[in-house]
């Protein structure tokens, strides 16, 4: 029974709602986890405009999640600012593709949206083996992308990186063209009509190339086992296929 009489509807699973009278307490959330977590969580699970499921787990998730970002910046922070490394180009056209994508996402209130997407870079910044300059910036670029979800944590990561004055007052990133545009392909190699392998390719690459390359690549050879195949079925930008 809720305070004043009003009865609470008991339901194994229901969307967090003022006409349930199962609206959790805002600040049991923050006291536990934070008014960041709080923030990205519930704006994660679905639109503004809607109600909203919430889990213990889905706020520890998340929290764990914010926890993560601070460890990759704080990682980067500490990284030798001469550090070369391989991945840059891939590591910059997921930030830039990202830029795109949260911005349009938070431009028309799709908070969940862009939130997936802030999650998908945080993931391909976790395994890339750029160098520091393009890890700084896809690490402050975050940040700043995270800044109307998560302000606390991105000021702090901002400071942590150098960054100066506060986040907030910063321009919001914008896309680089160059850097949306596609400039390889990856395709699947079938063996009689069975995935077995793939080969990523410029986007432009001839057929009479791509063949060459096809031909080589050890699933191929080893289906072969030394003869010929019978067809080699080309469909550009989308997927080969050997019959053998």
């Amino acid at each position: 029974m809720k305070e004043g009489g009003a009865e609470v509807t008991i339901v194994p699973s229901a969307k967090m709602s003022k006409s349930k009278n199962n609206v959790v307490d805002p600040i049991s959330i923050i006291s536990s986890y934070g008014a960041d977590t709080a923030r990205w969580f519930v704006l994660s699970d679905s639109p503004p405009e809607r109600d909203v499921e919430w889990t213990a787990s889905g706020a520890e998730a998340a929290y764990k999640h914010l926890n993560r970002v601070w460890q990759l910046s704080d990682k980067i922070a500490n990284m030798d600012k001469q550090h070369v490394g391989e991945g840059d180009k891939d590591l910059l056209r997921a930030l830039h593709k990202t830029i795109q994508d949260v911005t349009t996402g938070v431009e028309s209130f799709g908070f969940n949206a862009a939130i997936a997407k802030l999650y998908g870079l945080t993931a391909a910044l976790g395994k890339t083996k750029a160098g520091y300059a393009a890890q700084h910036e896809a690490i402050v670029t975050l940040a700043q992308l995270m800044a109307p979800m998560t302000p606390h944590l991105a000021e702090d990561i901002w400071a942590h990186q150098g960054g100066e004055g506060l986040i907030a007052n910063a321009a919001w990133p914008v896309a680089d063209p160059a850097l949306l545009v596609e400039d390889e392909v990856t395709l699947p190699i079938q063996i009689n009509g069975k995935r077995r392998d793939e080969i990523t390719v410029p986007k432009d690459m001839s057929k009479e190339e791509l063949e060459v390359l096809v031909l080589a690549n050890n699933a191929v050879v080893k289906a072969l086992d030394g003869a010929t195949p019978k067809k080699l079925i080309i469909v550009p930008g989308r997927i080969v296929n050997v019959v053998i």
